[in-house]
């Protein structure tokens, strides 16, 4: 079977509720699901009537672990269809899953950090974020009101966060440079000084038994920094460097890429950097059906490959597995 490069995203995904057409419907899916739900206990309980009910999530609280359970089951799925990570890319929230996937952390140590988060996050002051067409060189001398840049995607997009007051005086300061911007929906001022998180320690930190590249790291992190409890708690108050992560992709021989959460923004700046990619779910809204139907179209082409590539009519070698966006910055 051909391996896979994972892409894991962060809260910027759209739509993590969009995947319950899954649900019921995927055994490997829906057993995932199970089990993240269950270790959250009660906060679990609510997740999923808000989850099967099709609402719209609106809170840090309700979208950072449900996208990360989301997340962790569509990587388990695509398991289930007999693929192996190459390499696990992960963003925000999404860095808790690769941190999953490629072995230094258990889940269960995982899910009570995505909590602990989660609930710092919820008590955090009001804030958003902002994405503008331009690298962060372009856009830094037009921050105002304590607002940061909390993430570099790519040379087009940079993700700023901050207070509603410095994200106002920062729009006006954008539109007088001729900078275009649009609102990220996010629901708080992620990857900056908005955000304070309390110490987590885990039962247990092991080096990835998988090539592991961070959004946080911008890349490949060092061995010590892998295994440092504070690089995994306090990836919500740091900035991404999306960009230079998705440069590192190469240097592990990935060759397609898969984007394991809601949307597609990490799919597009993977193919930005030369390589093949797929989003296993697309972000477009449609009936269960219609999602399972693009689930499954999408693990064919990681199994099967592209027809046109391979007149020898044998499967891709290599996958790599992309996500979390950060709508900009989760």
């Amino acid at each position: 079977m051909p391996s896979v490069a994972l892409l894991l995203p962060g809260a910027g995904a759209q739509y993590p509720a969009m995947a319950y057409g899954l649900y019921r419907y995927e055994p490997a899916f829906t057993t995932a699901m199970d089990t993240v739900l269950e270790l959250l206990g009660q906060a679990g309980e609510r997740l999923y009537r808000l989850w099967s009910s099709g609402a719209r999530l609106r809170t840090v609280a309700e979208v950072h672990p449900l996208l990360f359970a989301v997340c962790h089951a569509l990587s388990e799925t695509v398991r289930d269809r007999g693929l192996r990570p190459g390499a696990v890319l992960g963003q925000s929230v999404g860095e808790l899953v690769a941190a999953v996937q490629t072995g230094v952390l258990p889940l269960t140590d995982a899910v009570r950090l995505v909590a602990v988060q989660a609930d710092a996050l919820a008590g955090a002051p009001a804030g958003g974020a902002l994405a503008v067409a331009a690298a962060p060189p372009a856009v830094s001398p037009f921050l105002r009101g304590g607002t940061v840049v909390a993430a570099a995607n790519g040379p087009g997009q940079t993700i700023v966060s901050g207070s509603e007051f410095g994200l106002a005086a920062t729009r006006r300061a954008l539109e007088g440079a001729g900078l275009t911007w649009m609102r990220v929906q996010v629901p708080a001022g992620l990857h900056g000084p908005l955000v304070t998180l309390p110490a987590f320690e885990a039962s247990v930190y092991t080096a990835p038994h998988t090539p592991l590249l961070s959004g946080c790291a911008g890349g490949r992190p060092e061995p010590e920094r892998a295994v440092d409890p504070e690089f995994w708690a306090l990836q919500p108050a740091r900035p991404v460097l999306l960009d230079a992560a998705l440069g590192q992709l190469a240097t592990v021989g990935a060759l397609l890429c898969a984007e394991v959460g809601p949307g597609h923004g990490l799919a597009v700046q993977a193919r930005r950097h030369g390589h093949r990619a797929v989003s296993l779910l697309d972000g477009c809204v449609g009936a269960p059906h219609e999602e399972r139907d693009r689930l499954r179209q999408a693990l064919d082409s990681l199994l099967l490959g592209d027809p046109g590539d391979r007149p020898d009519n044998k499967p891709t070698a290599r996958v790599a597995w992309l996500r979390p966006p950060g709508g900009g910055s989760a």
